[in-house]
Parts: C-alpha cells; sequence; structure tokens
C-alpha cells in the first residue's frame, strides 16, 4: 500500500500547520541579517566564488557559477552540541578560511531534535535558530553561498515507527512534524537572500539493502511538501533555491524513483546525491588504493564507474535544467596512500563539474589516518591540512584539461 498521502490531504495539512504556526509562534526572522549586504571579508575572495545575487539567476545558472562547495560536518549537526564530536565552536575565521581556499558553498548540515518543544508545535529554541543564522551570517560575510538542512534528525524523521512498521498513521505524525519544523526554519529566514539556499532532508533511508517502494515514495512525497510550505512561508522563500535529495541521496536510486516536486516557482529546485564510492576506500580506509591500474584496488567504483554514474546524472537531469548538487563526497586521509587519495579527488571533481554537477566536499573535521578522516580544513589555525588535495580539487574546478591528462597516483612506497 502507498502510504504517502494524497494531494489533497497534503494540502489540509500545510494549511492547518501554516496557520497554526503563523498564529501561535513567537520567532522572529532576523531582518537585519537578512536585509543587509554581505560584507568583505579580508582574504575571503575565493577563486571560483559567485558575486551574492539577488535571485536573478535560475538554479542551473546558479550552480553553474559556484563550482565547488564545502561541508561544516560534525558541527552544527551533532545531537548533543556544536562541539561534543572534537570540533570548536564555528567561526567567522573558518568561513573566511573556507572561502580564501577556493570554496564557494558552504553546506551547513544542522540538527534540530534536541532544540525542539513538544507537540503538536515543536517551537524551536529561539538560542539555536539564532546560532545557525549567526553562522549563515559567518558564510555571507565571507561571500560564500550556504545551504542549511535537516541532518541527523532520524530520532524523528522515521520511515518507521518505533515497532519497527511503515504505517499510514508513523507517515502522518512525521509529516506533521516535518511541516512545523519546516516552516519554523522558513518563516525565521525569509529575509534572506539568495545566497540561503535550503535543503529538506539528509540521508533518509531503512538501510543499504534494496529500498522498500514505500520508502522511496515517502521520501518524493515529503520533499512535496517541504516545496509547498517553503513557498507559502512568505519573504523571498517564494524564489528561494530550494534542494531535494533522492532516497538516501544515492544516484541509483535518483535515476530510478526520485520524482522532481512541483513548483511554483520556476527552475529553482535542484537535486541532491552524495558520492562515497567505493565506499571501503573513500569512507572507511579499509582498502588504500584507486584507480584501475593501481594494486590492491577495489573491484568495483572505479574511474569507468564514476564516469557513467556522473553521466547518468548528465543526460537524466542537468540536460533536462534540473542541476545537480553532490552534496557530500571525498576520499578519506590514509598515511603513505597520500597520491591515491589527491588521484581520487582530482578524478572524481573533474568528472562532476566537466558534466554541470557541483561537488561538496565532506570535511567532518576528523584528523588522523583511516575512516572518516576527512579533515582539509583546519578549524583551530584557519589553514589547509592537505594543500595538495586542495590544489588538485581546485585545478579539477577551473582548468581546461580532460580526464586522461591527470596525472596517475605515484604507488606508495
Amino acid at each position: 500500500m502507498n502510504i504517502a498521502a494524497d494531494p489533497a490531504s497534503t494540502a489540509t495539512l500545510l494549511l492547518s500547520a501554516c496557520l497554526a504556526l503563523f498564529a501561535a509562534s513567537c520567532l522572529t526572522p532576523p531582518a537585519a541579517r537578512g536585509t543587509g549586504k554581505p560584507s568583505d571579508a579580508p582574504g575571503a575572495t575565493a577563486p571560483v566564488t559567485a558575486s551574492l545575487g539577488d535571485f536573478t539567476r535560475t538554479s542551473p545558472e546558479l550552480l553553474a557559477k559556484l563550482r565547488l562547495g564545502w561541508n561544516l560536518g560534525n558541527s552544527l549537526d551533532v545531537p548533543a552540541g556544536e562541539t561534543a564530536w572534537g570540533n570548536p565552536r564555528a567561526t567567522p575565521e573558518l568561513l573566511a578560511t573556507v572561502a580564501k581556499a577556493g570554496f564557494a558553498l558552504v553546506r551547513i548540515p544542522v540538527t534540530w531534535a534536541q532544540h525542539l518543544g513538544p507537540p503538536p508545535n515543536y517551537v524551536i529554541d529561539s538560542s539555536w535558530l539564532e546560532r545557525v543564522a549567526e553562522v549563515v551570517g559567518y558564510a555571507r560575510s565571507a561571500r560564500l553561498y550556504s545551504i542549511i538542512n535537516t541532518h541527523h534528525d532520524g530520532s524523528w524523521l522515521s520511515l518507521k515507527d518505533a515497532n519497527g512498521n511503515t504505517t499510514q498513521e508513523n507517515n502522518a505524525t512525521v509529516k506533521a512534524q516535518f511541516v512545523a519544523v519546516w516552516m519554523q526554519i522558513a518563516r525565521y529566514f525569509a529575509n534572506q537572500g539568495e545566497e540561503l539556499m535550503f535543503e529538506s532532508m539528509n540521508e533518509v533511508h531503512d538501510g543499504y539493502g534494496k529500498a522498500d517502494p514505500r520508502h522511496v515514495e515517502i521520501v518524493n512525497d515529503l520533499n512535496q511538501v517541504f516545496v509547498d510550505l517553503v513557498r507559502a512561508s512568505g519573504g523571498n522563500n517564494i524564489k528561494r533555491h530550494l534542494i531535494v535529495p533522492s532516497y538516501n541521496t544515492d544516484i541509483n536510486y535518483a535515476l530510478n524513483g526520485f520524482k522532481l516536486p512541483i513548483d511554483s516557482a520556476k527552475n529553482r529546485l535542484i537535486l541532491s546525491v552524495h558520492c562515497y564510492d567505493p565506499y571501503l576506500f573513500a569512507l572507511m580506509g579499509k582498502t588504500h588504493t584507486w584507480g584501475r591500474a593501481s594494486p590492491g584496488r577495489d573491484d568495483w567504483g572505479q574511474e569507468d564507474y564514476i564516469v557513467a554514474q556522473f553521466d547518468k546524472l548528465k543526460s537524466r537531469f542537468v540536460d533536462q535544467g534540473i542541476p545537480v548538487l553532490v552534496g557530500e563526497y571525498g576520499a578519506t586521509h590514509q598515511d603513505g596512500y597520500e597520491d591515491y587519495r589527491r588521484y581520487y579527488m582530482e578524478y572524481v571533481t573533474k568528472a562532476a563539474v566537466d558534466r554541470g554537477l557541483v561537488p561538496v566536499y565532506w570535511d567532518n573535521g576528523g584528523g588522523g589516518s583511516g575512516g572518516e578522516s576527512f579533515a582539509l580544513i583546519d578549524r583551530q589555525n584557519h589553514s589547509v591540512f592537505h594543500p595538495r588535495v586542495m590544489e588538485a580539487m581546485l585545478r579539477a574546478a577551473t582548468g581546461s584539461y580532460s580526464l586522461g591528462d591527470i596525472a596517475l597516483p605515484v604507488p606508495a612506497k
């Protein structure tokens, strides 16, 4: 049974939630932040930056200008608090460093679950909204575009109920909370300019096996609800660039199952997918080499696979006027195998950018070597940890050369 709500019930839910929140919410949007001109931060001009605009660009035009992004991972998305996973609080100096390094876009993952009041209004703690707005302001001051989302909110944004069942009742409860949370976020940031984008959700899924078709439809339905409520929330949100993921942000489910929401704003939607292929090399650091000529590599996920996946995204979406954000990608640092990481990052970045996709590097602040060691920007000293990797990514994002021109990795000694 398809448990996604029909359009009539979705519209009724949206209308009632909107009216309740407009009447009851005491949250006021930061008008001064939203209407002010972005300030110039010394040394913060990125080689691939787009000038902050006034919604005159379509989403395809905007992403064509941005080209390369960076994730402020394991910060505002940490359920137990911004510094609980070892990273320092985000600062203006950090975002200026990100811009100076060469990025034009920062994705700011945000988790809301621990900052919500009880149902049915789920009022967001005003101090948390203020902190999110503060970090968005840091990005704007560094002349970076930014994205905020719902990230580690699986405690409530769940495809199954507490008993592990997919039910109409759970779907309705999740949808009501989703509407309440996003309506507050949308209203609070309604006066922000083009430089702020909203992303409906992160990797919502029920495991990494074959997806239940009902779950794919639930994600599609939530994306439609998200677009409808943001457009109804007033201010600049009637024309804001919005980002919607496929099920689990998976490329294959983007190609088979994703439905682009119907939108009252023309050319203002962006598809989001993630890419950590092959998983054992890129994310876990269990295999140490990458590339078809490399010894000990995985038996899948090499250059031909990356190109084929990105070619499909280009044909299915980009060529049809639907821009694509690779909202997370990267390769973990492994001592002694640095040039394989350099090769992977240059190749994947180049393959994406050449096909009109915008890759956004996942930086979780994790140092050391092995799985999840994605730190690229030093958040303490405001510098670049791995300059050769950063140079390779910038070269790939801005240079005019082919994938075949990329230097093969030098084997580890």
